[in-house]
């Protein structure tokens, strides 16, 4: 059981909040939402953390991948190169723990977005 003690202007308007939009067991559930919404904030900052370090790897690690490990897939996690394959599957089980990966085939380019509108033309 998880016992804290809130400040009592805090808990007042917790409570009143809680009873606002439960019916029933209000404080319990609206405790429940509280922390489960704290774990997802603190999951998507360590992703957050994790996709920086990723990123930044990438960026020190690009002209090696391009000169090493073209058209090969590779995997990016925990801030280093994490192995490199001849196909998703070889390179799948690297990492799998990561809470961000960067999984990607060495010189592939992602083709230019583009956005597709209508034109109407009246006669």
């Amino acid at each position: 059981m998880l016992m804290a003690e809130l400040p009592e202007p805090l808990q007042q308007q917790f409570e009143q909040t809680a009873q606002k939009l439960y019916d029933h067991d209000a404080t319990k559930r609206a405790m429940i939402d509280a922390v489960e919404l704290w774990l997802a904030k603190q999951r998507k900052h360590q992703i957050d953390i994790e996709a920086d370090a990723n990123d930044k790897a990438y960026v020190k690690l690009k002209e090696e991948l391009e000169r090493n490990y073209w058209g090969k897939w590779v995997v990016i996690a925990y801030g280093q190169l994490q192995g490199a394959g001849d196909s998703l599957a070889e390179i799948n089980h690297l990492a799998p723990d990561a809470q961000h990966r960067i999984v990607m085939q060495v010189g592939e380019r992602r083709p230019k977005e583009v956005t597709l509108g209508w034109q109407i033309g009246f006669d």
